[in-house]
């Protein structure tokens, strides 16, 4: 059983960005199976860091193409990211210091709900936007898979 699936409604229209946030749900769901089946915390630990460099990632990707599109509401869509890679660094961080002090079934939760509302709320305000200005995205995104030639991986 997976704790988050993929839907057609979470399309946000741009491609990268959709796999992107596919191979998010991806990590989730390895994260609750390691959870789930106690793989240990060595196992859940290495979930966490691939979740947040693959999340870090994910956010360049997404702000390198607003940026190229000239998106309006930028700013405050930085700033979502920026509040959740803390959140999720705080989160590692604790896990690592001492693994009891984190509730691995709330941290779940937690993301998966972020995950969830931020596709559907924040990241779907820009698809139509991005949609009208396709030509920049789609070079800025070129751009982007030059530069950062290796992706973390999220198998």
């Amino acid at each position: 059983m997976t704790s988050i699936q993929w839907t057609d409604d979470m399309s946000v229209n741009v491609n990268s960005i959709d796999t992107d946030h596919k191979i998010l749900f991806k990590l989730l769901n390895k994260f609750d199976e390691a959870v789930r089946l106690g793989m240990g915390e060595d196992v859940v630990s290495n979930v966490l860091d691939a979740l947040l460099d693959y999340t870090e990632y994910h956010f360049e990707r997404e702000e390198a193409l607003m940026e190229a599109c000239g998106y309006p509401d930028i700013d405050a869509h930085k700033y979502t990211h920026k509040v959740l890679k803390t959140q999720v660094a705080h989160i590692r961080d604790r896990h690592v210091a001492n693994p009891g002090t984190i509730h691995d079934r709330e941290v779940l939760a937690f993301l998966r709900n972020w995950l969830t509302a931020h596709i559907l709320g924040r990241d779907k305000l820009y698809s139509p936007f991005m949609a009208s200005k396709a030509t920049e995205v789609a070079a800025a995104d070129e751009d982007f898979n030059k530069n950062r030639a290796e992706a973390p991986k999220g198998n």
